[in-house]
């Protein structure tokens, strides 16, 4: 459901943006605060579950988002979706943890292997078919699909997690002092954290900008002091200071600044530059998380023999830089979607190779009672990343196609006036399609080398093996 949130509306951010007239510095507000408000809740799951059981908690996570999402289809305009985002958020932002955590308390450790490939599977399969799902929907009934869609499948699990889960308490502490100033402290700061750099233009960096950043690391240190002062504080900062958990904390946000950026690129790159149109980018997202879901059960049949997996993780970086200079060429010579398959294949394999291999090395050395924390802080740096990606490839699109558009004008004012006629047999000027295409294929170059860089990064250090 959290990831469900995050991609589509990410896959039908124009549709929209124009439903709700806004501006594309209002629509980061609706990415904004969904992951700021789940940001928000993390550190309060571990001391909700010294009152309630997990289920109880899970049940009214997906209650909350379910309305939240209710809401925002019934949304006229931006200030109607505000609230609708942050309801959603405060829900759906901590399910991904509590899930988690969920199974990680209830069972036994020799069980647990095969129920982390089950769940991994489910998760990866639940999404496969949204991207698809969510494009025909839009298409056949404009953008309030996209929280209709949300809300079906919130109230499909709701019913599932009431039936299935069994209510058992699994953090027997006592409840404690709630400490709301560093809860606030740490929202707001988050709040601002996320706006400020979704929103970074580098290029015009000011005065404005430079307040909402200071005004959020103030709000973070005095979080940051608070906890270290509590006896009993909401997060426990301590689980940090294992070097190799710090360390995949790194890798979790490169893999996830790198997802966050494609999520967001896509939609545009297909749709809007080689006029695919919303079904078949949703479907050639799909079909990339299908090979996803094909293939892990390859791997886990074979994983025991794959050796190293520092070695794995760094094949995924290098899978997925190779996809995306795969797709860079592919797009500027291929038009139609069967040509683009390759690449998306291709990068599929970066969730079972990247993210998989991170998650079974950043937590061996976590003690069992603090795990609910290292997972929180795990989320956090998720949220951030891909917000903060989404965010600052969103300015780099809009920044730069509006130049290229601009100097397209200007050469064609200038051909004009020395060709009087030429626009009477078409100078081609007219069609943007060259110029959102150049600047999708510079950011996939960008990311491509990221994603190199995190591959020799994997091979270098020795704390994650």
């Amino acid at each position: 459901m959290d990831f469900w949130s995050s991609l589509s509306v990410l896959l039908s951010a124009e549709e929209i943006q124009a439903g709700m007239q806004a501006s594309p510095s209002d629509f980061l507000w609706i990415i904004t605060l969904y992951a700021g408000s789940g940001i928000a809740t993390l550190p309060l799951i571990e001391r909700a579950s010294r009152r309630w059981h997990y289920r109880n908690l899970i049940a009214s996570g997906i209650a909350l988002y379910l309305a939240g999402a209710l809401l925002a289809a019934m949304s006229s305009s931006l200030w109607l979706m505000i609230p609708a985002r942050i309801l959603q958020g405060i829900g759906g932002g901590g399910l991904f943890t509590m899930s988690r955590v969920y199974l990680q308390l209830v069972t036994p450790q020799s069980e647990r292997p095969a129920q982390l490939r089950a769940y991994i599977i489910g998760l990866l399969g639940g999404v496969a078919p949204l991207p698809w799902l969510t494009a025909a929907l839009v298409q056949a009934w404009g953008w309030r699909a996209t929280f209709l869609l949300q809300a079906a499948f919130a109230l499909l699990m709701l019913i599932t997690v009431l039936l299935k889960l069994r209510a058992e308490r699994h953090t027997p502490r006592s409840l404690g002092s709630l400490d709301w100033l560093t809860s606030l402290s740490f929202a707001l700061g988050m709040m601002l954290l996320l706006h400020g750099l979704e929103g970074l233009e580098l290029a015009r960096f000011g005065a404005g900008q430079l307040s909402v950043l200071s005004l959020a690391m103030a709000c973070l240190g005095f979080t940051i002091w608070r906890s270290r002062q509590h006896p009993d504080p909401l997060l426990r900062l301590n689980v940090l200071n294992g070097r190799r958990y710090l360390v995949g904390l790194g890798f979790y946000g490169l893999y996830y600044l790198v997802n966050g950026a494609t999520s967001y690129l896509y939609p545009r790159l297909f749709d809007q530059a080689l006029g695919l149109g919303l079904s078949a980018t949703g479907a050639l997202q799909s079909f990339s998380a299908i090979v996803t879901v094909v293939c892990l059960p390859l791997y886990f049949r074979f994983a025991s023999r794959l050796g190293d997996r520092r070695r794995l993780i760094a094949w995924g970086f290098a899978c997925a830089g190779a996809g995306m200079l795969w797709l860079c060429f592919a797009v500027g010579h291929e038009a139609s979607w069967p040509g683009l398959l390759g690449p998306m294949a291709l990068k599929a394999l970066f969730p079972i190779l990247g993210v998989i291999q991170i998650a079974g090395l950043t937590y061996t050395e976590v003690p069992h009672e603090d795990f609910s924390h290292a997972y929180a802080l795990k989320n956090i740096v998720r949220l951030i990343a891909s917000a903060f990606s989404a965010g600052l490839i969103s300015q780099y699109w809009l920044i730069n196609v509006s130049r290229c558009r601009e100097e397209a004008l200007l050469q064609c004012t200038h051909i004009s006036k020395q060709m009087p006629f030429a626009s009477v047999f078409g100078s081609g000027t007219s069609d943007h399609t060259p110029i959102t295409l150049q600047v999708g294929q510079e950011i996939f170059i960008v990311l491509a080398f990221v994603c190199v860089l995190g591959a020799a990064f994997v091979l270098i250090q020795k704390r994650l093996r």
